[in-house]
């Protein structure tokens, strides 16, 4: 039998409150006519090497967001069902309590010695929706193309719970980085970074190479594929409100609740989030179209928010 044909996907997703996104993913993975894992990683990360430019911008950890470094909104718990129920599938890797990551690089690091195959790495944030059939689209298109080493996706990029950004080019879409998910893993290989995403292996030589910058599939061929998922990134008053403290964006709250009342469309995203300098537009979802795919639990509260 062919040995590629047997490819596995190794999914991993770094979380602290990832509730109600959270739930969706293993419905989507449970269907998948592949061998695959999903590496999950909770807790806080500390404001440290990636995400380290925040701290100048006022970003900060509050205590309401965490107990002893893990999550305060039913998550730890889910994540504690789900291993258990298929401790073959998942696995959670957390620090001992009371501990925070140092920063996300380390999170996102923390599964890989537990991967000793040659595999797909996709990563999965809390709150990126893909489905089942794209999930094997993509792994089709990397059986198909054994030389292609990682891959970049466009997303409908949601800014509000029926707002998305209807321009590329620009925040939510931009294309010299956004959104690299998939990568051709081997044993042995480390991220250098997370934000964004650099996976690197040694060469011959002993020096470090990115493994998305040798042969990658572009946003073209993924979007060709119907690879577009969808990032419900701005669509909570909880997420805002981190993003907020977190990152210190100011007001972002504000400024998202103020964008989430404009009845004429399209208007520029950089009006209603300061953190915007580009001239990324924003239009109502089905204006585009783009149907949501949300867990039930999140179109109940998007529905009791608005």
């Amino acid at each position: 039998m062919d040995a590629t044909r047997e490819l596995a996907v190794h999914f991993f997703t770094i979380v602290l409150n990832g509730e109600p996104f959270i739930r969706y993913h293993i419905g989507q993975m449970k269907q998948l006519p592949f061998r695959w894992r999903w590496h999950i990683i909770e807790g806080v990360a500390e404001l440290k090497h990636d995400t380290a430019w925040s701290v100048a911008a006022g970003g900060r950890i509050p205590a309401s967001f965490h107990a002893s470094g893990r999550s305060v909104d039913g998550t730890s718990a889910y994540l504690d069902e789900i291993s258990l129920a298929q401790p073959d599938r998942v696995t959670v890797y957390r620090k001992p309590l009371g501990a925070f990551w140092n920063g996300k690089r380390e999170m996102v690091n923390a599964p890989l010695a537990d991967i000793t195959e040659p595999c797909l790495l996709w990563q999965v944030d809390a709150d990126e929706m893909w489905t089942a059939e794209q999930f094997t689209r993509g792994r089709k298109l990397f059986l198909d193309h054994p030389s292609k080493t990682a891959a970049f996706y466009f997303c409908n990029y949601f800014v509000g719970p029926a707002l998305t950004v209807s321009t590329r080019g620009g925040y939510g879409n931009n294309s010299s980085y956004e959104w690299l998910r998939t990568w051709r893993f081997r044993p042995g290989m480390q991220w250098a970074a997370h934000e964004p995403p650099v996976l690197g292996e040694k060469t011959w030589s002993g020096a470090e190479r990115n493994v998305a910058s040798i042969d990658p599939f572009l946003h073209a061929q993924t979007e060709a594929a119907g690879l577009v998922f969808q990032h419900l990134a701005y669509v909570t008053f909880e997420q805002l409100k981190f993003k907020e403290d977190y990152y210190g964006y100011k007001n972002a709250v504000d400024c998202w609740l103020a964008l989430q009342a404009v009845r004429k469309f399209p208007v520029y995203l950089k009006d209603y989030f300061p953190w915007v300098r580009d001239a990324t537009q924003v239009r109502p979802a089905l204006d585009r179209p783009v149907v949501p795919l949300p867990p039930p639990a999140l179109g109940n509260r998007l529905r009791s928010q608005m």
